[in-house]
């Protein structure tokens, strides 16, 4: 009944109340400049580097990642294929997601899947162009930290349904990591209930320009 199910209700929301202060402005900026740090993201730069390239850069994503869920459920991996050369691929290239998995706790729907994620890749102008600088601090470290930030924070709690927190590359080649988990996921028959993808979030001003 109604009067049954109202203190549940409010259960829940109290946790949604704790887990939203516990998100970190701070955290998230800090995440957003060490991105920008890399000197460019782009899908086909540099990979042995620790410092600047992609590479470097999804490394540092699944470390990040690693370390904040440390004692929690939180399984963190890379998700790569190589993709073929095509319009904006000028070389067969290893094309790697950065996936946390935070397993759901409900006999009943931790097959239940939510997904939540960023592209960590950036560009410039002329997206085939893989060394110049590529800071893309809004497009797209702004969605990545935020998906990262959740991924930190919601570790620390239990639910019922699985969720999956995503860091995606080459979305400025063609959406080509993002594209691969969805065929990989549909192969697998995984019961996908709904996703939120994190493109260019928190700005200062709308396309309307307000």
């Amino acid at each position: 009944t109604a009067t049954q199910a109202q203190p549940d209700l409010k259960r829940q929301q109290a946790q949604i109340s704790k887990i939203v202060s516990e998100i970190s402005p701070k955290r998230i900026e800090a995440d957003v400049a060490k991105l920008v740090g890399f000197g460019t993201r782009h899908t086909m730069s540099e990979t042995e580097s620790d410092t600047r390239g992609i590479g470097a850069a999804r490394r540092w994503i699944k470390a990040e990642l690693e370390r904040c869920g440390a004692g929690t459920q939180l399984q963190v991996a890379f998700d790569s294929h190589i993709a073929p050369v095509s319009a904006r691929i000028s070389r067969p290239t290893e094309i790697v997601n950065v996936v946390a998995t935070l397993p759901g706790t409900q006999e009943a729907s931790k097959d239940r899947i939510y997904v939540t994620s960023g592209h960590y890749d950036s560009r410039v102008t002329d997206v085939m162009n893989f060394t110049a600088d590529a800071p893309g601090a809004n497009d797209d470290a702004s969605g990545t930290a935020a998906a990262m930030e959740l991924a930190c924070v919601m570790s620390k709690y239990k639910f019922d349904a699985t969720i999956v927190f995503m860091a995606v590359a080459a979305e400025e080649q063609g959406l080509l990591g993002a594209r691969h988990w969805a065929e990989q996921a549909r192969k697998k028959n995984l019961n996908i209930a709904g996703m939120y993808t994190n493109d260019i979030i928190g700005s200062s001003r709308a396309d309307n320009g307000k």
